[in-house]
């Protein structure tokens, strides 16, 4: 007997049936990829979104508050709508963690040309500047913002991210709506801080 002369007797699947099938098949298709999305977050990121500090997850608002050397009253609200790098450095001195530090984010902030603007640096002190240190900052410093703030203020820099006591090793960053972002240690190196930058800069629709 030849294959051909086989007649195989299927079942017919009901109209109904057919109709309920497409539709889940309808239904899989969009179901698959968001459940693929769903399994893979915080288990897989793009080489390309890695950054270069040590973020603060999540970002935690700031009360900064401090004075500036010219003795006006300044706190986060004038600050708000820039992004912030700041320094926490000593009145008495500013040593080679502090040189290092002040120059890394002149640099980077000078690096981004015309977006420049829309960053600030800051050094916060413990107090007003002794006048040598002041007259340093000024020839070397000039953009930079100079204020002292309480040791409350000072202490919460790192205290967010569980390591008080070692605010003169980081550089913490600030987003435009003042809240505590990022750190860098003070031996970054400054062009992955600026790489950084430039990729908040690019997708902030703020600051």
């Amino acid at each position: 007997m030849s294959v051909d002369s086989i007649s195989v007797n299927l079942p017919a699947i009901p109209i109904s049936w057919r109709r309920r099938l497409f539709l889940l098949l309808i239904v899989a298709c969009f179901a698959a990829p968001l459940m693929a999305a769903w399994l893979l977050v915080d288990r897989w990121r793009p080489a390309g979104s890695v950054q270069h500090g040590e973020l603060l997850v999540p970002a935690r608002p700031l009360d900064l508050r401090f004075d500036l050397a010219e003795k006006s009253r300044v706190d986060h609200a004038a600050l708000r709508g820039r992004w912030v790098l700041i320094y926490p450095g000593s009145a008495g001195q500013c040593d080679s963690r502090c040189q290092t530090a002040l120059y890394d984010m002149r640099q980077v902030r000078l690096a981004l040309g015309k977006d420049m603007g829309r960053v600030v640096t800051l050094l916060l002190l413990d107090e007003m500047p002794e006048d040598k240190l002041r007259q340093w900052l000024v020839a070397e410093h000039a953009a930079m913002l100079l204020g002292s703030a309480n040791a409350k203020t000072r202490n919460s820099l790192p205290e967010a991210f569980g390591q008080p006591g070692l605010s003169g090793d980081w550089v913490y960053l600030l987003d435009p709506l003042g809240n505590l972002l990022m750190r860098y240690p003070v031996t970054v190196d400054p062009s992955d801080m600026l790489k950084d930058l430039r990729r908040l800069l690019r997708l902030s629709k703020i600051g």
